[in-house]
This record gives C-alpha cells, structure tokens and sequence, in this order.
C-alpha cells in the first residue's frame, strides 16, 4: 500500500490469535522462536492500532491537539512497528540478518515500512534504516529488565530500591540526585514498571527541589551515571518518558551489601584541622626520645 493513500496500518475488527499466526506459516518464514505475538505484527501488522497513538497527531506549546499530515503520521506509525518488530526479534536471540529478512519478506504486512524505503530510496538505504533500527533496538533490550507477571514487576523494583540506597551519593550533589531517583521509582511503582511517565514539575515537586536544580541532577549525575534514560520528550501536557537503569557501576549478579553505608569519612585534609608543611634538612642521627 503507498504511504500517499491515507488508510491506517491497522484494522478496528480483529481477532486474538489470527490464524496464520499458528499455522505452519509461521515456521516457514522463520517466525517459529517469535512468541504468538509479535508473530501476528510481522505477518499482520498492528491490527489493533497499540503502534499508533501519537502517530497523528501532536499536541503544541499550548496542549492543544495539531493532526499532522497522512503521510507524516504514516511513516511514523510504520517505524513504530518496525522497531517493535526489532526489540522483538533481538529479546529472542536473532541478530540483523533474520530482522532484514522478516521486514522485506513481501507477505509480512509488519515489514511494509521497510518496503517502501525500498521502493522509494533504493535497497540500500533501507538496509541502512534497517541496521540503524537494529543497534537501537539491541541497545534497548541490553539495558532493560523483562518481566513477566505482576509479583516479577514488585520483586524487580524493590532490588532496585535496594540497589539504590546501599549504593554511595557523595556530596550534595549526590544527595540531590538520591532524591529525583527516589522520585521516579515512586513514579515508576504507581506505574507499575520501570518505565514510567513524569513531568519536570511533578519530579521537582516530588523531589522537592527547583527545576533547575532538577535538570542539574539530571544531567550531571543521572543520565551519565546509567540510573535514568529519557525514552520521549514531553510536550504540554503531556509528561517525558522514562525508564529506570540499574547505573554503570552494579554489574549483574554483583549485589552490594545491606551492611555497606553510604556515609563515608571527610577527606585527609579535613581530619586533623590545617597541616603546616616545613622544610627541614635531613638529620644523620635519629631523633632522642625522653626515656
């Protein structure tokens, strides 16, 4: 279907396990490591729409809702379900070749976004799209935690609490950030995951500190340390995105000590008051001692 039609990628009427999804179908076209899922978006395309919210539409500075154009909300909308298609195929253990095969394959309705960067552009830029989609989408599952219940989702968040408090924020500028993390992990708990919605406003309130001094902690302690992504900026009234990291300094497996403190001694120099630095010549005799 060309992007110039404006028909969306999705039909309201749908089932919820099709039938070419559990057919031998899927083993042929390499689907069979897929869960049932993600099968039915490569073979059948975002049926029930879950990829197009926000697709067609914007909000302004005002929060008041713009449409965009068919062919912008489209070709959005398109690479959407390809990198859904991504994550999924990198989650299951496939790697570049079998992604490029599933999105140009001319059955698969999931790949069609693909395909029409090929037809437009020429087949190497859509390899290129491809590949760029790819390392974003293995970057995205390396650095997330899947979970598959409710109880899994509690237990994942509570070892990050843990994770978190035992870990050393040194200064006032660790204290500070100790404080917007601990914003968002009750942002990300009310959510129910690590990722969650939240405003500036909210997190400053929650933290209860400026904005300023928000962005401070933000960009200077959080976002280089691995404990906070931003996934999509928002716009009006619409909150930013987030997603909670385990930090670049806790490998996995490597758990800290609930005994370990936070607290740590004052520098050298500050323990004895001012140290006064002499001169002196070497003495070849030792020093006497009153006996």
């Amino acid at each position: 279907m060309p992007y110039d039609i404006p028909a969306p990628h999705y039909s309201q009427h749908t089932s919820p396990q099709p039938e070419a999804v559990t057919g031998t179908h899927t083993s042929r076209h390499g689907l069979a490591k897929l869960p049932p899922a993600a099968a039915g978006l490569v073979l059948l395309g975002d049926l029930t729409g879950r990829y197009a919210a926000g697709s067609y539409s914007r909000l302004d500075r005002e929060g008041q809702v713009v449409p965009r154009q068919v062919r912008t909300g489209l070709a959005e909308h398109g690479h959407r379900i390809t990198a859904a298609i991504a994550c999924h195929v990198a989650r299951h253990g496939g790697n570049v070749s079998q992604l490029t095969h599933l999105l140009l394959h001319p059955d698969h309705e999931g790949g069609r976004h693909a395909r029409h960067i090929a037809l437009r552009s020429g087949q190497a830029r859509a390899l290129a799209y491809i590949e760029r989609v790819w390392r974003n989408a293995s970057a995205t599952v390396t650095s997330t935690v899947g979970v598959a219940s409710r109880q899994d989702v509690y237990e994942d968040l509570a070892a990050l609490r843990d994770r978190i408090e035992v870990t050393p924020w040194r200064g006032e500028r660790g204290r500070t950030a100790l404080r917007v993390l601990r914003a968002h992990l009750s942002f990300a708990e009310a959510a129910g995951g690590r990722l969650h919605a939240a405003s500036e406003r909210q997190a400053a309130e929650e933290a209860g500190i400026s904005r300023q001094t928000l962005r401070h902690a933000y960009e200077r302690v959080l976002k280089p340390g691995g404990w906070l992504r931003r996934l999509k900026v928002g716009r009006g009234k619409e909150g930013s995105s987030w997603y909670l990291g385990n930090g670049l300094n806790v490998t996995a497996g490597g758990w800290t000590s609930h005994t370990q403190t936070t607290q740590f001694p004052p520098p050298r120099h500050l323990r004895s008051g001012p140290l006064l630095r002499q001169r002196s010549r070497q003495i070849s005799t030792p020093p006497s001692f009153p006996i």
